[in-house]
């Protein structure tokens, strides 16, 4: 296994529910799923995406209560003569539920607000065949074993990976009106990281022939037998060695020269193949990782006739992980219990706009950025991150008087390179679609359904054994409610 991929382990592998950033989830809403332009917002889910638009809501509390659920599939297609061809590893992710509670109590001129949500990650990610920069160090051992004269022609191992990663975020903060047209607001976030990482290489076996080491073609034990040729050519090196002695003592040093080389390079393969059954013996990881970190945030609010706008600026994140680990058999010091990284959230702002061309039609717009390469990235990946860019539209139509409708569209753009995108770091720029209703049952009862759909731009890149292609796919639905009193 190549340790520079098994480095970005840490924040790659997990699921993002519907990063907005590279690990961040901005859908904290119903509303948001069906309208995703909510950056100039003064409804209930204000409190997160347009805080400072909470001064110009009406006086009393209001409520935001969300449940979100989610289907996801990550997979890299690799085109490489090791997997005969083509082969394809597929991780799936499923999230039942993903809650949010966005609540604000207004009076006068000031309101305070606060919310709750999963602000990154968000669920469980399965390859449950593992990935190909894993598999392609075992599919190499056919063509090591056939170098070293035992025709092998098959390989078959074991291989799985999970990741789990949630970001809890509470925020709190107050906004207040400077005048009719504009407000202000101050506020925080904590944030509470936790990633659980399972990894698990066992069982890989090969197909040698060779009649002198009893081998007939059966699939066997790789570790095995790579430590049985080892042996056998070790017994040989020293059988060579001591023949090159008794020639040097009899006066023949052209011939104990010849006796020396073979024993040396008797011995070099010896020990080669010992390392590489080392490699390929069962191995096992199990590590659990937590962190927090404290998130400044301010915010600024317009408000003219039809016209509402906004601006939010969350500062960086600094979370710091500390190891928990069970099992580390990968040979890597960085997954050893008590190891400390950092695992940043970059900063970001966010702007938006919202205009109401007719009493019941709205059209809204969105742009929200992320400092990638500001912030401390796990395996320092924020040198190969320019900034992720995110634009987003959106209309809402009312009808039969408690009816809403709404659509909305995203683009993300990430901005990485090569060296950033891996098999177990695939995060690439995509169309998002967004769709659903309100029913506003009472004067203070309102219910939200929403549908979420992405569509992701395939990634092609070399690898040492070959080409990778990467893919994702993505849905949503969701159902909540708003209350005012």
């Amino acid at each position: 296994m190549k340790a520079h991929k098994l480095l970005v382990i840490s924040g790659a592998i997990a699921a993002n529910v519907m990063a907005g950033g590279l690990n961040t989830n901005t859908n904290q809403s119903i509303a948001y799923q069906r309208n995703v332009a909510r950056y100039a917002t003064t409804e209930n889910d204000a409190p997160y995406f347009n805080p400072a638009g909470t001064a110009f809501m009406k006086d009393g509390w209001h409520l935001s209560l969300n449940s979100q659920a989610f289907w996801q599939s990550r997979s890299t297609v690799a085109k490489s003569p090791l997997f005969d061809g083509e082969k394809k590893f597929e991780g799936k992710a499923q999230i039942p539920a993903m809650p949010s509670i966005l609540a604000t109590w207004h009076r006068g001129k000031l309101a305070i607000s606060g919310y709750f949500g999963i602000l990154g990650g968000g669920g469980k990610l399965n390859y449950s065949k593992g990935i190909p920069s894993f598999e392609a160090a075992v599919a190499q051992i056919p063509g090591l074993l056939s170098q070293n004269g035992l025709e092998t022609s098959a390989y078959d191992v074991d291989l799985s990976l999970k990741g789990t990663s949630y970001v809890y975020g509470i925020g709190l903060g107050a906004a207040y009106q400077i005048n009719d047209m504009f407000s202000a607001y101050l506020g925080a976030k904590f944030c509470y990281a936790t990633n659980h990482y399972e990894g698990k290489l066992k069982n890989v076996q090969v197909n040698p022939k060779n009649a002198q080491l009893g081998l007939n073609g059966d699939m066997v034990k790789a570790a095995a037998t790579f430590n049985a040729i080892s042996d056998a050519l070790a017994e040989k090196a020293e059988q060579a060695a001591g023949a090159a002695k008794q020639y040097a003592a009899a006066g023949d040093m052209q011939t104990a020269a010849q006796y020396e080389a073979q024993a040396k390079e008797l011995t070099i393969k010896s020990k080669t193949l010992e390392s590489v059954a080392e490699q390929v013996s069962d191995r096992e990881l199990d590590v659990d990782q937590t962190g927090w970190g404290i998130t400044p945030i301010a915010s600024i609010a317009f408000k003219y006739k039809r016209l509402t706008a906004g601006i939010k600026l969350e500062y960086n994140t600094s979370i710091e992980m500390e190891n928990d680990t069970k099992v580390n058999e990968v040979g890597l010091s960085n997954f050893d219990d008590g190891v400390k990284a950092h695992s940043d959230i970059p900063a970001s702002v966010y702007m938006g706009i919202t205009y109401a061309v007719l009493d019941n039609f709205r059209v809204s717009a969105g742009y929200g950025h992320w400092f990638d390469w500001y912030a401390d990235l796990p395996g320092n990946q924020e040198k190969h991150a320019d900034g992720t860019d995110e634009y987003l539209a959106g209309m809402e139509l009312d009808f039969l008087s408690r009816w809403t409708v709404s659509g909305g569209i995203q683009y993300s753009r990430y901005h990485l390179d090569d060296e950033y995108l891996s098999d177990m770091n695939i995060m690439l720029d995509n169309v998002t679609l967004g769709g659903g209703f309100a029913f506003r049952a009472t004067d203070w009862v309102k219910f939200n359904v929403g549908y979420f759909h992405s569509i992701y731009q395939d990634w092609t890149e070399k690898e040492t054994y070959g080409k990778n292609t990467y893919k994702r796919t993505s849905r949503g639905i969701g159902i909540g409610a708003d209350l005012d009193f």
